[in-house]
């Protein structure tokens, strides 16, 4: 029997959620990694080394500040260094050995004594900062071990994606003033600028990875709050946009990560009905298809994921979607190898 641990106010919310779900047994190709410490949904990941940090989330309280690692090959947690604000549905990744998290929803600073907020969000007047989407960016150095604040984004930003190519960072879709357009990150000139094309079709909560020298936005929520099979292709090497071939079904919530010259995409949720999904699609980066693949064990949205040494590792999220996704989170770690 999979052990798993959910964060839930009821069993009778959890069971509901679960029967949303309608988890199957575990599926050929997939096992179990040992769980997280903290069950959670709409964190943010990124490697370094073998090395996965998982930081941030979503709870039933608001945005989380804690991070986790992961040992890839010893499957192993340890505790990382908290964010220095609760965070979810932010953008995360590894650029030159450092972390960077950029924009996403910011819990409220906490309140003193008198009711205040505390130095982190007071001005002398006394004015409050109520927390909210966010433009600001933190950046983690394992060598110094601590996070420090990074050049803001030209606008918040939540629900996007963060990918680095070619020694720079992108901000692709989620919401927010000028969402359809390219956030990028120079580490050399330590700014950011708008690059290139808007992206046809802004979405939100889609799945992004890079191959190629090129990034891969999958699926998400379309402006009508439906999820779609789009696949978009930017190019940042002149700034240019094409559509990819489609999912084989619409997705939102889902994730994304490039094994081995293939892009695996699983988990994701719908909310006409609503529910989660477990269906695995891989494209063939050189020929140009898709094809399904196991399922994943248990249906999920709002997970991370990462390949590393020949694995797809998906962690977190949660079985139940819409409103049941706080009362439903996981520390599952499924692990996919062919």
């Amino acid at each position: 029997m999979r052990s798993a641990s959910y964060s839930g106010v009821s069993a009778i919310v959890l069971v509901v959620g679960l029967c949303l779900s309608g988890a199957p047994a575990l599926a050929e190709g997939w096992r179990d990694g040992t769980p997280m410490t903290t069950a959670r949904a709409f964190a943010g990941a990124a490697l370094i080394g073998d090395d996965l940090y998982v930081v941030g989330g979503d709870s039933t309280s608001g945005p989380r500040s804690v991070a986790e690692i992961y040992d890839v090959r010893g499957d192993i947690w340890r505790a990382a260094v908290a964010l220095p604000v609760g965070l979810q549905h932010f953008g995360m990744a590894e650029l030159n050995g450092r972390l960077f998290v950029a924009g996403g929803h910011e819990a409220p600073p906490p309140r003193r004594a008198d009711g205040l907020f505390g130095s982190d969000g007071t001005s002398a007047a006394g004015t409050t900062t109520e927390g909210g989407d966010t433009a600001n960016v933190w950046i983690f150095d394992p060598k110094v071990g601590t996070w420090i604040s990074g050049p803001s984004m030209p606008a918040a930003r939540a629900g996007h994606g963060l990918v680095a190519v070619d020694g720079k960072l992108y901000a692709i879709g989620g919401r927010g003033e000028g969402a359809s357009r390219v956030f990028v990150y120079d580490p050399g000139r330590d700014r950011w600028s708008v690059s290139g094309a808007p992206m046809p079709s802004p979405r939100l909560a889609s799945a992004y990875a890079a191959a190629g020298g090129l990034i891969y936005a999958i699926g998400g929520l379309d402006s009508g709050g439906a999820a779609s099979s789009r696949v978009d292709i930017f190019n940042p090497s002149n700034g240019s946009w094409r559509t990819g071939p489609s999912l084989p079904e619409p997705r939102a919530g889902h994730v994304a990560a490039v094994l081995d010259g293939k892009l695996h995409v699983t988990g994701g949720e719908q909310r006409r009905p609503l529910r989660t999904h477990a269906d695995h699609f891989v494209f063939d980066l050189a020929a140009g298809t898709w094809r399904r693949a196991p399922s994943m064990p248990t249906p999920r949205h709002g997970a991370v994921a990462a390949a590393s040494d020949g694995r797809f590792i998906v962690v977190g999220g949660s079985p139940g979607a819409g409103v049941y996704t706080v009362f439903t989170e996981s520390d599952m770690v499924d692990i996919y190898s062919e």
